[in-house]
């Protein structure tokens, strides 16, 4: 009983740790790495740690093959996470958010397997808990880049899968604007919002939420690297 509850303290304090942008994130993975056990409670957890550690390597300019090697951890982590508890919503939301940081990282083919895997445990997630913000704004990031799919990207889905995965800017805005009712000072969402309105060819619409976006003050190193993407974004849509 002793053993579980100091396991119980040990995972409270680091959930606050990890959530406080001040804390040493690969001191806190290699706590956590000291503890795993294959469980749900463990495998989820390091895989959150390893896709914050991997924005902090992009944002430390590191090369793209230690980024992706980061973030090939936390798809392992959340991949025993989901062995552990096939169900749970802890396990399938961060299967969700490494699939869909891996994307960037691989081959057409792959992205597009990726893209089914995600929907599929999104589809989990959000039956188990609807008002996740994480979860909204996943899934109107992955619609976005189904709906931007080429004609070649989708003729390649077609031949290695049953059907190319749909979607559409509208089914990607109103996922987002959901995340953002959930929470309005979230500068990744607004960044991502501003970019489907543009794909949407709603301009004059994007611009107002970039300047709002750009009036938040960054806090986690994903902040930062929205807030880079934003800058840039609004420099271009501002000529």
């Amino acid at each position: 009983m002793a053993a579980q509850l100091d396991a119980q303290e040990f995972l409270s304090q680091w959930d606050r740790d990890i959530d406080d942008p001040k804390t040493d994130k690969h001191q806190l993975y290699a706590a956590l790495m000291q503890r795993a056990d294959g469980s749900l409670a463990v495998s989820w957890r390091l895989a959150k740690a390893a896709l914050i550690m991997s924005d902090l390597k992009e944002a430390e300019g590191a090369p793209k093959d230690a980024v992706k090697g980061v973030v090939q951890e936390a798809v392992a982590h959340a991949r025993r996470a989901l062995e552990a508890a096939p169900r749970a919503l802890e396990a399938n939301k961060w299967y969700c958010a490494a699939v869909g940081r891996i994307a960037p990282f691989v081959g057409t083919k792959e992205r597009i397997q990726f893209g089914h895997e995600f929907k599929k445990h999104a589809d989990v997630a959000r039956e188990v808990d609807p008002n996740d913000r994480l979860l909204h704004h996943m899934y109107g990031r992955w619609c976005y880049e189904v709906a931007g799919l080429s004609w070649m990207e989708r003729k390649i889905a077609a031949t290695f899968f049953d059907a190319p995965p749909e979607s559409s800017y509208k089914e990607a805005l109103s996922a987002l604007l959901k995340a953002d009712e959930l929470r309005h000072d979230w500068i990744g969402n607004q960044l991502w919002i501003s970019k489907t309105l543009i794909a949407d060819k709603r301009v004059d619409e994007a611009k107002k939420w970039m300047a709002g976006a750009l009036e938040l003050t960054p806090v986690t190193e994903e902040d930062n690297l929205s807030r880079r993407e934003l800058v840039a974004l609004h420099h271009k849509h501002s000529k």
